[in-house]
């Protein structure tokens, strides 16, 4: 039997923006029962016993944490120490000290985001209220359009779920007029107008598809809402007071790519927790 713990990466770079984080990682640290590895990477290293106020470090609830310095390109560095320890998730700020708030996210949080095999995180900079040391997250939604790449990752989202010990809220937002664009996805049911039809069957087949193997300690619930994707997933979160929102991509922010993912990272009130899809 494996006894490791699991770890958490927090990625810091001694502003205050990024410290947001801090909270959020140590209250994620204590529900996994990890050890927290405090990252911090860049042109030069600073002397030991002033690392932790250069990085904004005080009042720590968590049993155990190391504090890690890198010299080097921050991106490669974080991602490549996550994957050198097998981090269970990273947890970061969507800025850091070259905040620019005209940017949706930081330059180091953008390339974390897009190369790390783990989980990322992501505590958005302008949220108005930040989880503490003590936050236990008891509901986490998942919007899901029944893909193949969002099915296929749904396993890693549940198991997630089973360490975080938080129910999940699945929600399927159906666009007028849009046609699945990805073969062999799971789309709506037929009778829009009479839901009582078909909802409750659809809704069993959804769940069975995409949820193979349920962990015992987590409650699944459909839901199925129309509308602009992002604003309907950020209502019902709030709605449903869901206290994070899990979403599979494929790992690109370039471009006219990943829009669902950057509409939540813009608006979303609640952290956002992002898995990239095996391709």
């Amino acid at each position: 039997m494996d006894n490791k713990k699991p770890v958490v990466i927090l990625p810091l770079d001694g502003s205050k923006i990024a410290a947001v984080a801090l909270e959020a990682a140590q209250a994620i640290t204590k529900i996994m029962g990890g050890i927290l590895h405090i990252v911090h990477a860049g042109d030069a290293s600073v002397p030991d016993d002033k690392i932790a106020e250069h990085l904004k470090i005080k009042d720590m609830d968590v049993g155990s944490f190391s504090i890690k310095q890198i010299i080097g390109d921050p991106v490669k560095s974080i991602v490549g120490y996550a994957s050198e320890v097998d981090a269970k998730m990273i947890v970061m700020a969507s800025h850091g000290q070259t905040h620019n708030h005209t940017r949706l996210i930081g330059s180091i949080t953008m390339g974390v985001v897009q190369e790390a095999e783990s989980p990322v995180l992501i505590i958005r900079s302008g949220m108005k209220e930040f989880p503490g040391q003590n936050w236990k997250p008891a509901k986490m939604l998942c919007p899901l359009d029944g893909s193949p790449m969002a099915v296929a990752q749904m396993q890693q989202i549940l198991s997630l779920a089973d360490i975080l010990n938080v129910d999940v809220d699945i929600l399927n937002v159906a666009v007028h007029g849009q046609r699945a664009t990805e073969t062999g996805t799971l789309t709506t049911y037929e009778y829009e107008d009479y839901p009582q039809y078909d909802m409750p069957a659809w809704a069993d087949e959804f769940i069975r598809r995409c949820c193979e193997v349920q962990p015992p300690g987590v409650e699944i619930s459909m839901f199925q809402r129309a509308g602009e994707p992002v604003e309907t997933m950020i209502d019902f979160s709030s709605e449903s007071n869901n206290d994070l929102i899990a979403l599979t991509w494929r790992g690109k922010l370039e471009g006219d790519r990943a829009q669902t993912v950057k509409g939540l990272l813009k608006d979303t009130k609640v952290p956002v927790l992002l898995t990239k899809a095996s391709l």
